[in-house]
């Protein structure tokens, strides 16, 4: 099998994207971390790093989800496939097959 080779991307300017410039530099310490300071508030983030060693600090909100739920938001193809279906149901792109009320006093497995 041979080796898939990439070439690093060139670096993104800050001022790409709407950034601006808040410290001019930061050196990590000892153990490898960089003090931000006031330029990130109070919040959460996602680390991205691309090709050429830059790293994006993108903000997150951390939602509570039901343990029972949180399978749909781990597993990206699953999400893709709701978002579709959610965007079908919206455009009026589905079949109705009815009410399923007759079902309703059906004994499942789970209660067997």
């Amino acid at each position: 099998m041979q080796e898939k080779t990439t070439k690093p991307h060139p670096p993104v300017s800050p001022e790409q994207g709407g950034f601006r410039l808040r410290k001019r530099s930061v050196h990590p310490d000892a153990r490898g971390r960089i003090t931000l300071g006031d330029a990130v508030g109070d919040a959460e983030y996602r680390v991205l790093v691309n090709d050429a060693g830059q790293i994006l600090l993108d903000p997150v909100v951390t939602l509570a989800v039901p343990a029972s739920e949180a399978w749909l938001w781990q597993h990206e193809g699953v999400r893709a496939s709701m978002d579709r279906a959610l965007e079908q149901a919206a455009r009026g792109e589905f079949h109705d097959l009815g009410s399923f009320a007759e079902y309703i006093e059906l004994e499942t497995d789970e209660e067997a």
